[in-house]
């Protein structure tokens, strides 16, 4: 899943997508430069407009959605 994220971060043009983890939390990545996925990091993390940080553990991630693909 870590991959397929990196993947979505590095895609042109970029379209946003949401990040759903197994506790149900769901994560808006609206633009790449506010998420760190580093291939050697355990974690990825997102910061959000206002500078809070989320640091979610790879191994949760159930799923992504990219916005505006076909259900």
């Amino acid at each position: 899943m870590k991959q397929r994220i990196r993947n979505l971060l590095h895609a042109t043009p970029f379209r946003p997508f949401t990040i759903h983890m197994a506790d149900g939390k769901t994560y808006l990545v609206d633009h790449p430069d506010f998420v760190l996925a580093a291939p050697d990091l355990p974690n990825i993390h997102i910061e959000e407009p206002n500078g809070t940080l989320h640091t979610l553990s790879a191994l949760l991630v159930t799923s992504v959605e990219v916005a505006g693909a076909p259900a």
